[in-house]
């Protein structure tokens, strides 16, 4: 996420009063626990993700649909047309794959006022013009941000913007392939260590607040993201319905982000427990 999103988002949740950082969370940056991950994950090998680029985006967005077709039924959002009115649409009909970009986004555009008061416009979903068989989970991932994000009242805290969209970019990997699946882990395995790595550093100043926020947004968020995936794949068949029914309560704006975490018992201290983070590298490096 890049800075001037990170801005644009913080002004959305300072104008819904809803910015609220866990205390723990925001003043100390790698607690105990947080140093017993990264010393685990820095004394053993992650392997290689190994991306396949067969994959076609006709054959990505077709299969996405029918995932959230089947399981997690997506809610239209705003966006604009070309005389930037603001109208209702399918996420999927703003998804835009364009050349050069090194990493996929939603570009929220503003907060509306009159007939959509207090509700966000999108420009677009924008994802990497190069498709590998990641892309599946990717522009889930995506999507996800649009359904949570569309109302500024679904998120009360910061940290919890990437929950589900991790969430559901791991549970459409595993729909798809298993060895998809170990990629992705792979993948967020690594972001953790790098962030890890990252905030070690906050004290010689090495960073801004605003990168601070992102390191410590991806942080708190991937790591509940494991935990809540750990919890569904371990699960029986209709506990796994409940849980993404409650995913779809948030997208229609029933519940919040942090309402359905207190209902699965996942938090932040809860989930950054070091023989967690081992029990998922045994499974997926």
């Amino acid at each position: 996420m890049d800075k001037a999103l990170l801005n644009k988002l913080t002004h959305i949740l300072e104008m819904t009063e809803k910015k609220k950082v866990d205390t723990i969370e925001g003043r100390i940056l790698l607690d105990d626990d947080l140093k017993r991950i990264k010393r685990y994950l820095h004394d053993i090998k992650i392997e290689d993700y190994k991306e396949k680029s067969k994959a076609r985006k006709k054959d990505v967005l077709e299969y996405d649909k029918e995932f959230f077709k089947e399981y997690l039924p997506l809610q239209k959002i705003l966006a604009f047309d070309k005389d930037d009115i603001p109208y209702r649409t399918s996420p999927f009909k703003i998804i835009k794959f364009r050349d050069g970009i090194e990493t996929s986004y939603v570009d929220y555009s503003k907060i509306l006022s009159g007939k959509y008061r207090g509700q966000i416009g999108f420009d677009g979903v924008f994802m990497k013009d190069k498709i590998t068989d990641l892309s599946y989970g990717q522009v889930g991932h995506e999507l996800v941000h649009t359904q949570v994000e569309k109302n500024p009242n679904s998120l009360e805290n910061f940290y919890n913007r990437e929950v589900l969209s991790i969430f559901i970019e791991l549970v459409i990997s595993k729909t798809y392939c298993s060895r998809t699946l170990d990629n992705m882990f792979r993948i967020r395995f690594k972001n953790v260590n790098e962030c890890l790595a990252s905030l070690s550093y906050f004290e010689d100043c090495v960073f801004t607040y605003d990168e601070i926020c992102q390191f410590r947004c991806y942080l708190s968020s991937a790591l509940k993201a494991l935990h809540l995936y750990e919890i569904y794949d371990n699960c029986n068949y209709l506990k796994k319905r409940e849980i993404l029914s409650l995913i779809e309560d948030v997208f229609r704006n029933k519940l919040t982000v942090e309402s359905f975490l207190r209902i699965v018992d996942v938090d932040y201290r809860n989930s950054k427990d070091v023989e967690l983070v081992k029990q998922y590298v045994k499974k997926y490096k």
